[in-house]
């Protein structure tokens, strides 16, 4: 029989990818794993196992409906001691990582390979790993790790902007500020050889095969997971569905990688890019204000997947019209961030 990645997601947004068997139930693929799922009666009628199939094919063994109803099966709730993979799939649990994994998150040794600004604000910095020949980070496109920053004890958290296909190489976009370690780290004393520890990944904000159109909504550094999300859909060939991608910086300085955004409409997705600055200037000729001003209705139609990322001010005001307009939350897929 044939074996399929398996991605867990946990409450607190650890992830871990398992390899299982057809043959196998998740219980089970899981235990060969190490990794101990909550589970009591093994038999599909307790519910203890539940958790919630984001994406992929599968088949449920005989369950009881008071563990599983209709509604919650038609809603891709699954009892994992039931549960056979017939494809790559996504499982999300309704509880924290520690319950079921006893080790600490992976980690791998990095070095710094480019420092670079991008914009007034911005720095591109990207590691590389030291050990090339060891396992690398398995990670959904949108998923974030914590980076140490070198010369201190603190670590920082970014999301990947380069897709999981590509290894050993990983690039993260810092927004710099006056004050702050990993701000005053890049753009004061970073340089091409620093060791930096990664560690993850974590996240629930990640993309989700594409069933309906998309909207993205991304603040600053925000972008940055949304570039992993386009690289992943260019691999994958998940680019049937349009994409509407919102843009916002403070001003036209901040922006950043804007260019570079026409390359994955030449490569096959269906993009169309808006972009607002709060406060404009004489060379600028685009919109002014916040980007959530750019939501309107022909923005979500009869139903689309949403991708916001940014400052929380941004997420607040953007899950607040897109409830007032109708939007299912759960179509809603969200990542605050607060730079530092």
């Amino acid at each position: 029989m044939s074996k399929h990645n398996v991605t867990l997601v946990f409450e607190d947004g650890r992830s871990e990818r398992i390899l299982a068997d057809e043959n196998d139930t998740i219980y089970m693929a899981c235990l060969r794993n190490k990794i101990r799922i909550l589970v009591d009666c093994l038999e599909g009628a307790c519910a203890t196992c539940k958790g919630f199939c984001v994406e992929g094919e599968y088949d449920l063994a005989d369950f009881s409906d008071e563990a599983l109803t209709v509604e919650e099966a038609a809603q891709r709730e699954v009892l994992t001691c039931q549960m056979h993979v017939r494809s790559d799939c996504v499982i999300e649990f309704p509880y924290e990582s520690k319950v079921a994994i006893k080790g600490e998150p992976k980690s791998w040794e990095c070095k710094v390979a480019v420092v670079e600004p991008v914009s007034s604000t911005v720095h591109r910095l990207e590691i590389e790993a030291i050990d090339t020949d060891a396992e690398h980070p398995v990670f959904l496109p949108g998923q974030y790790v914590h980076l140490s920053v070198p010369g201190t004890e603190d670590k920082r958290s970014y999301s990947f902007a380069n897709p999981p296909h590509e290894t050993g190489t990983y690039s993260f976009f810092i927004k710099v500020l006056e004050q702050g370690v990993m701000s005053e780290y890049v753009r004061d004393r970073a340089k091409p050889g620093d060791e930096i520890t990664m560690t993850g990944p974590f996240g629930h904000f990640y993309l989700r095969n594409p069933e309906r159109p998309i909207l993205m909504v991304a603040g600053g550094t925000g972008l940055a997971p949304m570039l992993s999300m386009f690289d992943h859909m260019i691999e994958t060939g998940m680019t049937s569905q349009p994409v509407n991608l919102l843009v916002g910086a403070n001003d036209p300085a901040e922006l950043f990688q804007i260019d570079e955004l026409d390359e994955y409409k030449a490569k096959g997705i269906s993009l169309t890019t808006e972009v607002a600055v709060v406060e404009g200037d004489d060379s600028w000729g685009g919109e002014t204000g916040h980007v959530t001003d750019l939501l309107r209705e022909d923005l979500i139609g009869d139903g689309v997947d949403v991708y916001l990322c940014g400052p929380p001010p941004m997420i607040e005001a953007a899950e607040s019209w897109l409830a007032q307009n109708g939007v299912d939350g759960k179509m809603v897929h969200a990542e605050k961030f607060v730079p530092s």
